[in-house]
């Protein structure tokens, strides 16, 4: 049995993925790593640089094609056909650091937990951040989510999760549709009982790329699918807390959960103020509609209750401050 299993999203990716599978490509990996390359149907030539590498090491890397159907289809592919004891994403335009794979591998052969965290770095063209999202957690140490400590936030790039656990709950995420990283965040979470954070910093993600999802032009053409994806979030918030969530779980949750509010708010500020406005009220009053008590808990964001604040009066202000800090900090 694999260690672990990497599901790299790949979809035109040709001018990135050899620099994503030649991070994988060490013969110290290659007995317990399993890459798994889903091709989301592809019009460049990224198969060609798939089978480069399959043909390198074939008892790594699986080239596996499908027809178009967005991130999350093959996140979903990607879980129905791993074998490895724990599974990570990753992005076909991002990569890893070599060595601390093979570190990271290592620990994984002697830990149990269900959900074990890293650290990742962003990589601008002219510079990189590293960034630690967890605070309290001993390097190494198993937590359950009954025990004290502070995850800022679980993202996609720091997470890696039990294969059976995904497997077993059936976890499917939304398809034909951006931005749902934060649905199998919080899916992963949800179905994670113990926790392990390893200080390593293992996800190289790429940023400020022009053509990137998370592009403020691209994020308000695809303004639907952001609603998408809260929509079904405020689904699965309601779902799972009628499964007694723990504190800490409920709050990292709550906390991915809110952020992808926030966000599509946003996006909706980068409108003119009259249709701002009402995009907005009506996304807010719709996540009413489908749960009431995701739309209270929402209340506890201060971002949330500055825009609902007085009947949405303050919009004008907010959708002023918004573009100051978009100009000042480019997010």
């Amino acid at each position: 049995m694999k260690i672990l299993t990497i599901s790299v999203a790949a979809y035109n990716v040709e001018k990135t993925l050899d620099k994503t599978l030649d991070s994988f490509n060490d013969s110290r990996v290659y007995d317990d790593l399993e890459v798994l390359i889903v091709d989301d149907g592809s019009k460049d030539g990224t198969r060609l640089v798939a089978e480069k590498y399959e043909a390198i090491a074939p008892q790594t890397f699986k080239y596996v094609g499908k027809e178009n159907g967005g991130h999350g289809s093959t996140i979903n592919k990607g879980i129905s056909l791993a074998t490895g004891k724990y599974f990570k994403v990753i992005d076909g335009d991002d990569w890893v650091d070599t060595d601390r794979l093979v570190d990271f591998i290592d620990k994984l052969k002697n830990l149990d937990s269900d959900m074990v965290l890293t650290n990742h770095t962003e990589v601008f063209p002219d510079h990189e951040n590293k960034v630690c999202l967890v605070k309290g957690l001993e390097n190494g140490r198993e937590y359950t989510w009954k025990d004290d400590f502070d995850i800022k936030r679980v993202v996609l790039h720091t997470l890696t999760v039990k294969t059976n656990l995904l497997q077993e709950n059936n976890v499917q995420i939304t398809e034909n549709c951006f931005y749902v990283d934060v649905e199998y965040v919080v899916w992963a979470t949800f179905v994670s009982r113990t926790i392990t954070y390893l200080d390593i910093y293992l996800y190289m993600y790429r940023l400020g790329s022009e053509d990137q999802s998370v592009n403020k032009k691209n994020m308000l053409k695809n303004i639907k699918m952001q609603e998408k994806v809260s929509y079904q979030l405020v689904r699965l918030y309601d779902k799972f807390n009628r499964s007694q969530l723990e504190s800490n779980q409920d709050n990292t949750i709550f906390n991915t959960f809110k952020r992808s509010i926030g966000s599509t708010m946003r996006t909706y500020l980068l409108l003119n103020l009259s249709e701002a406005k009402k995009e907005i009220i009506q996304f807010d009053q719709n996540i009413k509609e489908i749960s009431i008590f995701s739309y209270n808990r929402l209340n506890s964001d201060r971002f949330v209750r500055i825009v609902r604040f007085n009947n949405y009066s303050l919009l004008p202000i907010v959708k002023v401050l918004y573009r100051i800090w978009v100009i000042k900090y480019g997010y």
